[in-house]
């Protein structure tokens, strides 16, 4: 009798699981990168801390001088946009809108790449927690958010994800090489962002964080070595005279801070605890984290604890700063992410009822569902005609057109919160430029916050963003106080230019309680404005 041919292996379906978790990720990161991209209204974006991450590119890498002589960050990350953009002749381009589509997409690549190692991390201890918390970082509102920026945050949590890869590796299996590795991605991050340097105490202690705990003198090494030759990679300058003074510069920044959003805000851990991290995450998924959290201190899970370790220990350390912006907690999100996914897991897992396993898996699509809700609202932010465009276009055809007889205020140099009232929008970078500009033109009136200065320029329109005013009228700054009220009494018309509610805006805390640089695509805009045009009787609005 003939033998049967042997049937064809089924393809597992769970197979596609994390090639459509990278898809999903993907989607959110890459729609939206167009955000406030220069043009001819406005040279710079409206993301404030873009232009000096590409400048190097057009100031000195362009003309072969590959030290960047800017080290409020690391450099890596510079290099990342600077090669690619010199070899592709970006840098000569007319524009800066293409050198900043490249840093974003380098960034949205990177944050992709993330949500790729997170899962490649964790798939030898535990597949479903490697999906699960893949899934939740894909959605996870601050890290889809910031991956559209050219920023030095998202690319810096990549590689603390690879390190904590071969941390868990290694703790398993120690060995020379995997050290290395763990240790050359934790200098690499630190080259991105210095405090991810922060990353080697998790990674020299993970060998102890579970059992069998192994501990050799070679894991120490290695690490280190690994480390200083990443480090080194990533900032080659960091021995020369512009090294130490942007290290210093940014140290004491963060000693004194300066922002008026943080000033007498309370203990900078309650701060992150009660404004960031609910923002950050949304409700739902910041119940999961408390929940991992628990879950933790029961279940011997080495990948768990070490992210629970982090997430203590950069709480902690970034508590002691007196800045407090969200993106900060960017290197938080993928730890973050493996407490939710272990929560969700054990609230599935541990029951043995099937009823209640069924609601503990209705809570975790539950959880997940509302988060991709709140993220894929937030990303719409990204998308459309920006409030300062629309308040600009609203008016300034006729402010070109009366070559000066009609002038704008502003409270001072136009920035990324103001309408493109002037293409030289970097705030006191530009200031120079923007200043000729107006000997020339007269449309533009700055006044600082004061009423004297108002009254006697009286300009016939006057523009105000939230994001200049609203932490100093939340603090009621008396300057601020008295010069909204004198608008108010000079100019007898208003009109607000802003965004629609975000959908799933309600599953985070207000507007009022989001840090700052959350608001950066939101922006509300007041346009305070006489009746009629001076020339045809128009409403301005």
């Amino acid at each position: 009798m003939a033998a049967e041919p042997p049937r064809p292996s089924r393809f597992p379906v769970t197979a596609l699981l994390p090639v459509a978790i990278v898809l999903l990720a993907a989607a959110l990161r890459l729609v939206g990168l167009h955000w406030g991209l220069p043009d001819r209204r406005h040279f710079f974006s409206y993301h404030p801390d873009e232009i000096f991450l590409l400048m190097p590119s057009v100031q000195s890498f362009a003309h072969g001088d590959w030290n960047p002589h800017f080290f409020n960050y690391g450099s890596l990350y510079l290099y990342l946009v600077g090669i690619p953009a010199v070899l592709s002749g970006v840098v000569h381009a007319a524009s800066l809108a293409p050198l900043y589509l490249l840093g974003r997409t380098i960034t949205a690549v990177l944050g992709i790449g993330t949500v790729a190692a997170l899962y490649l991390a964790l798939r030898r201890e535990d597949r479903s927690l490697a999906l699960v918390s893949a899934l939740l970082l894909a959605v996870l509102p601050l890290h889809v958010i910031n991956s559209h920026y050219a920023t030095v945050d998202v690319p810096a949590t990549f590689f603390l994800v690879l390190a904590f890869a071969f941390a868990l590796r290694s703790a398993q299996k120690p060995s020379l090489v995997t050290g290395l590795c763990a240790g050359l991605f934790v200098g690499l991050g630190a080259a991105t962002k210095y405090n991810a340097g922060l990353f080697l105490v998790p990674v020299l202690l993970a060998p102890l964080l579970a059992p069998p705990r192994q501990w050799r003198t070679s894991w120490l090494g290695s690490v280190l070595l690994g480390a200083a030759v990443g480090f080194t990679l990533g900032c080659p300058y960091f021995w020369t005279p512009d090294f130490r003074r942007g290290l210093l510069f940014e140290a004491q920044h963060m000693r004194e801070g300066g922002t008026f959003a943080f000033t007498n805000a309370g203990a900078g851990w309650v701060y992150h605890l009660l404004h960031g991290l609910p923002v950050a995450l949304s409700l739902p998924l910041l119940v999961a984290v408390v929940l991992g959290i628990y879950v933790a201190f029961r279940l011997p899970s080495r990948a768990v604890r070490l992210s629970l370790l982090w997430v203590i220990l950069y709480l902690f350390v970034i508590g002691f700063a007196k800045e407090w912006f969200i993106r900060y907690l960017l290197p938080l999100t993928p730890f973050l992410a493996v407490l939710a996914g272990s929560g969700l897991l054990w609230l599935w897992r541990a029951p043995r009822a099937k009823a209640l396993r069924a609601a503990g898996a209705a809570v975790g699509l539950a959880v997940v569902g509302l988060t991709l809700l709140y993220t894929w609202g937030q990303t719409q932010l990204l998308t459309g005609e920006d409030p300062r465009d629309r308040a600009w276009s609203s008016v300034g055809p006729v402010v070109m057109l009366s070559r000066g007889r009609v002038a704008v205020g502003l409270v001072s140099a136009p920035w990324f919160y103001s309408p493109p009232v002037a293409p030289y929008n970097a705030g006191e970078a530009t200031r120079r430029y923007f200043d000729e500009l107006m000997r020339e033109t007269h449309t533009v009136v700055t006044t600082g916050w004061d009423p004297a200065v108002l009254r006697a320029a009286r300009p016939e329109l006057f523009f105000l963003s939230d994001l200049e005013s609203r932490d100093l009228l939340r603090r009621h700054d008396p300057a601020a106080v008295s010069f909204v009220q004198e608008l108010g009494a000079l100019y007898p018309y208003t009109c607000r230019f802003s965004r629609p509610p975000a959908p799933g805006a309600w599953l985070a805390p207000g507007r009022d309680w989001a840090p700052p640089d959350w608001l950066y695509s939101s922006p509300i805009i007041t346009l305070y404005c006489s009746a009629e045009s001076p020339d045809d009787g128009r409403l301005y609005f």
